[in-house]
């Protein structure tokens, strides 16, 4: 069952009730209009219910679509360390079933960069894929995961992890999702953040979520993301959900990068 406290009720752990839920939230949203190949999403990196609308109208996106591997990108939840993490366990488990991990895709990533290690730190914390993981095992079929988790979300590992994923996912039917939340910022400042996301304005996006005006908890996967779709010439770039914070729980934010 889901635990309430404060209004915060998290997702239920259980298989059962966690379908429900998520197939529930996935028949409230009408999927948005979207023209050309999907290579990446934004979606909610916090295990808040609250988050689940957001997260039924992303993945409603790519609902009964093919993709060989899903690539998760997600920030460090309790601590920072200078490298970026993939999981070297060979099965990620989630209540609704196992999957299995791309090695041959991890070990690529692994060669693209003397920054990305096979790691188990920073995974396997009730967020990011573990939120995400079950929405996309419901509107897919087959498909191995790789889960990355950035340690350190400076510009310069931003741009190694996304050159490294754009590079390897060349020619491969891979969907890339990174997970982030707003902690904090005006309405005059998401705007702005939106303005700079649509236009895929990577310059322009990386001082705004490094400065004061827009606060987001995955800023690093977000920036990470759209190098990649850059990379693979994936430039359409579009916000579906963008909200501030409000009482107990982060702003929401809900965007996909097309071909």
């Amino acid at each position: 069952m889901a635990i309430t406290r404060l209004g915060r009720a998290v997702y239920p752990k259980q298989a059962r009730p966690l379908k429900k839920h998520i197939v529930q939230s996935l028949d409230a949203v009408q999927p948005a209009s979207v023209e050309g190949d999907i290579f990446a999403l934004v979606a909610p990196n916090t295990n808040l219910i609250s988050g689940g609308r957001v997260a039924a109208e992303v993945f409603k996106l790519v609902e009964g679509r093919v993709y060989d591997t899903v690539v998760f990108i997600a920030p460090s939840r309790h601590q920072a360390f200078s490298r970026i993490n993939i999981c070297k366990v060979d099965t990620y488990h989630t209540p609704l079933g196992s999957l299995a991990v791309d090695d041959k895709m991890r070990h690529e990533l692994c060669d693209e960069d003397d920054d990305i290690y096979l790691d188990d730190s920073g995974h396997f914390n009730g967020q990011g894929a573990d939120v995400q993981l079950p929405f996309v095992q419901t509107v897919l079929d087959t498909f191995k995961v790789v889960p990355v988790v950035m340690g350190d979300e400076s510009p310069e590992f931003c741009r190694e992890l996304g050159h490294a994923i754009g590079e390897i996912t060349y020619n491969k039917s891979v969907l890339v999702v990174a997970a982030a939340d707003v902690e904090a910022a005006s309405a005059e400042h998401l705007a702005e953040f939106k303005t700079c996301f649509e236009a895929a304005d990577v310059s322009k996006l990386m001082m705004l979520v490094n400065s004061e005006r827009v606060h987001l908890t995955g800023k690093g996967p977000l920036l990470a993301t759209i190098i990649a779709a850059q990379h693979r010439r994936a430039c359409q770039a579009r916000i579906l959900c963008l909200a501030p914070p409000r009482d107990d729980a982060p702003g929401y934010l809900g965007a996909v990068i097309t071909h």
